[in-house]
């Protein structure tokens, strides 16, 4: 690229020689105009990277069995349960558990514990995503020691990939360290860590491994879990060859007709192919759904204009209709309140007629006249009694009190009475003689 530049630009000889001694001295070999420290560093840290990111994925494979193990588990424990099986056993066999139910249920609870005290040593981080900078320096010396104890954390080694399952037997002699350290120590995350209500990742190791000691040794707890672990990513691997295997027969019914040789070299080729197919399908999918969306769009603008019609036509033809039927009801209910009227008046009328004759009339004068003469008796008794009540008021404010209580002595004197008439009848109904 230098040369490129100078032989373009025409510079000087001297120039020149200056440009080719930087570029054979100082810059990175692959033309990316680096210095050579720079690019070696950038190697290291690709490398580095590349390390951890096959012990992420070796230490995530190992993790995932451990939780397809601990849900297996629970489901069997949930079918022999509700079923009412008796050959706990051998639903683990089908279920492909191998191991006692206290391994499993210590698996669960180290694991629960693990999972908390990850939780327990990740930074401190805001709601918004954001470090909280208070935090961080207010715990930077935490902060220093947990980078310091992550740099020294302890590693998986996997040195192959090959068809013949290193990477499996790598994994699970990988397990034995993974599953030890919660016993050893407690690597640390970097960053600030957090802590809940003074809880820190030693103290919930140590009072959780005090509270629920294992039942079983160690050593074999960590063997039978490596082992099935193995066995498991085993049985993934071969699924994994024999689809290959099934790919590779495919492909050279393919090759022997086009006349190239199969080899793994043509994996890429498959992956690409495969991927290819599933964006052609995926497209189509999506193009199916924009149709789906379009005709949806086109039947609810004819279902819109529809309701409009309808409303269009509830409110000229119905509403209109029904705005005559409610003055025609109206008007007939008006006439039949007043021929209702003019019924009653015809009725008053006749009563009248009927009662008022000739011969009612006298007899009715004195009737009128008994009438207001009881009338006049009565209320002269009335004004008597009710001065009398006066009287008796303005001589004892209690008057009132004093009357009811007479009132109330009288009713019990009644009731005694009858009760004393019984009692005598009853006796004279009995014989003269008691033997009897």
């Amino acid at each position: 690229m230098m040369k490129g530049l100078h032989q373009g630009q025409n510079l000087p000889p001297d120039v020149t020689q200056v440009i080719e001694q930087l570029e054979r001295h100082c810059l990175a070999p692959d033309d990316s105009l680096v210095s050579k420290s720079c690019y070696y560093d950038l190697q290291l840290a690709r490398e580095e990277m590349f390390r951890e990111r096959l012990r992420y994925l070796e230490a995530m494979a190992i993790y995932s069995e451990a939780i397809a193990m601990v849900e297996d588990y629970q489901q069997a424990v949930s079918v022999a349960n509700l079923g009412g099986i008796r050959d706990v056993q051998g639903l683990f066999m089908q279920l492909g558990l191998k191991n006692s139910p206290q391994v499993y249920e210590t698996l669960e609870h180290r694991m629960v514990v693990a999972e908390a005290a990850q939780r327990l040593r990740l930074p401190l981080i805001s709601k918004d995503g954001e470090f909280r900078e208070e935090e961080i320096e207010k715990c930077s010396i935490l902060s220093r020691s947990s980078l310091d104890s992550t740099s020294s954390s302890i590693t998986i080694s996997s040195t192959s990939n090959s068809t013949n399952y290193t990477t499996a037997n790598s994994t699970s002699s990988a397990a034995n360290t993974i599953l030890s350290i919660a016993t050893d120590s407690e690597p640390g995350v970097g960053g600030v860590p957090n802590r809940f209500l003074g809880i820190t990742p030693a103290y919930l190791w140590q009072s959780q491994l005090q509270q629920n000691p294992l039942s079983i040794d160690m050593t074999e707890y960590q063997l039978c879990l490596s082992r099935e672990i193995e066995a498991r990513l085993k049985a993934k691997c071969d699924t994994l060859a024999d689809a290959f295997i099934m790919d590779d027969i495919a492909f050279a019914v393919v090759d022997s007709s086009s006349g190239h040789q199969n080899s793994s070299t043509r994996i890429p080729e498959r992956v690409k192919f495969i991927i290819e197919e599933i964006e052609r399908e995926e497209a189509t999918l999506r193009e199916d759904l924009y149709s789906a969306d379009r005709k949806f769009a086109e039947y609810y603008s004819v279902l819109e204009q529809i309701l409009g019609v309808l409303i269009k036509l509830v409110k000229d033809l119905k509403l209109q209709h029904q705005h005559k039927y409610d003055e025609l009801q109206k008007t007939w209910l008006c006439k039949r309140c007043e021929t209702m009227s003019a019924k009653l008046r015809v009725l008053e009328n006749v009563l009248l007629l009927e009662t008022y004759t000739q011969e009612s009339i006298p007899a009715l004068h004195k009737i009128r006249k008994y009438l207001v003469e009881a009338t006049e008796e009565a209320s002269i008794a009335y004004n008597k009694a009710v001065t009398r009540l006066r009287e008796y008021q303005g001589v004892d404010p209690h008057f009132d009190s004093i009357a009811k209580q007479y009132r109330e002595i009288v009713k019990d004197l009644e009731t005694m009475q009858w009760t004393i008439h019984q009692v005598e009848m009853d006796l004279k109904r009995l014989p003269d003689h008691p033997n009897a």
